[in-house]
């Protein structure tokens, strides 16, 4: 009965009548380029862009753009929002986010993934403080930026692009450098080089704390165990430890190649000098710098010696 039951199926199938398969149905692009009022010149180099890299640089965006993400939440976190930029800065932001950013990759880098599918350029972006009672003006919070799955929004396409200082443009830079490095290696598009890893010793007792100036030997056994500071005063230009007890050393790999990768790509030359006399951190310093420059074809000194 079961060799009758198939061949009925496929007397029944061979003799059923193929359907027309009919015209292709076209498939919508996410966004139409040119979007909106921005100069020519500005909306040219916007569709430039995506023809040479697929990536969507946009200045005319909803609030559900600018919050998607393919992962959906029920916690009650706080929201931020964004106010669009007026399209006569749309210019002046491509200027300052290729001098800042893409100038420094190369092409193959950026025809893979090392432009976001979509890059939103907005005026502001804003969470309204908790509680009530705030003073006019001082009712909510102000982001350079927010990265949300493969979209980053860079706040900041207004008329002060057009005053910045070197100074100013230098810290936008650097602030910046550290948001995108951090979606470069957090998403897997660059890697960290096993090599770095075995260099310091994980699994050696923490170093001991403090680590400030009021305890310089405690400062010189931890650079000597290869570690570098992960901040630095923006007044006094004193030097942030990412070590500060038990429990930092417990993420002791994670601190240490985030120290590195911001010292790398937002100091000098002359600004780590003084550490590259240490032996470990001259070897992973050089590790990083080799292995951006080869397998990437990344100069990742370029970006921290970058002055404006």
């Amino acid at each position: 009965m079961k060799k009758i039951f198939i061949i009925g199926c496929l007397f029944l199938f061979s003799c059923k009548k193929d359907a027309e398969i009919g015209a292709p149905i076209p498939i919508e692009v996410d966004y139409v380029l040119p979007q909106g009022n921005a100069s020519a010149e500005a909306n040219a180099k916007i569709q430039q862009l995506y023809d040479n890299y697929g990536s969507y640089f946009l200045y005319v965006f909803t609030q559900k753009d600018f919050e998607w993400t393919q992962a959906t939440s029920t916690g009650a976190s706080k929201i931020d929002s964004v106010v669009l930029g007026n399209p006569a800065y749309v210019g002046d932001m491509l200027s300052f986010l290729d001098d800042i950013w893409l100038k420094f990759l190369p092409e193959s880098f950026k025809k893979s993934q090392g432009i976001p599918y979509r890059v939103m350029m907005a005026d502001t972006i804003k969470q309204r403080r908790g509680g009530t009672g705030w003073p006019p003006g001082m009712e909510f919070l102000y982001f350079d930026y927010k990265v949300v799955g493969k979209s980053i929004t860079f706040a900041g396409m207004n008329s002060s692009l057009r005053t910045l200082t070197a100074a100013q443009k230098l810290a936008k830079k650097n602030i910046l450098t550290g948001v995108i490095w951090n979606y470069y290696i957090n998403s897997k598009i660059l890697d960290v080089p096993a090599a770095f890893y075995n260099v310091s010793n994980y699994a050696a007792a923490a170093p001991a704390t403090p680590l400030n100036a009021a305890n310089p030997a405690n400062v010189e056994a931890y650079r000597q165990k290869g570690f570098l500071p992960n901040g630095y005063n923006a007044v006094s230009g004193v030097p942030t430890e990412w070590h500060n007890g038990t429990f930092s050393w417990t993420t002791a790999r994670t601190n240490d190649i985030n120290s590195f990768i911001f010292n790398l790509t937002q100091r000098t030359d002359a600004q780590l000098q003084s550490y590259l006399t240490y032996p470990l951190i001259k070897q992973k310093y050089d590790i990083l710098v080799n292995h951006y420059k080869t397998k990437y074809n990344i100069d990742i000194r370029a970006i921290g010696n970058a002055t404006y």
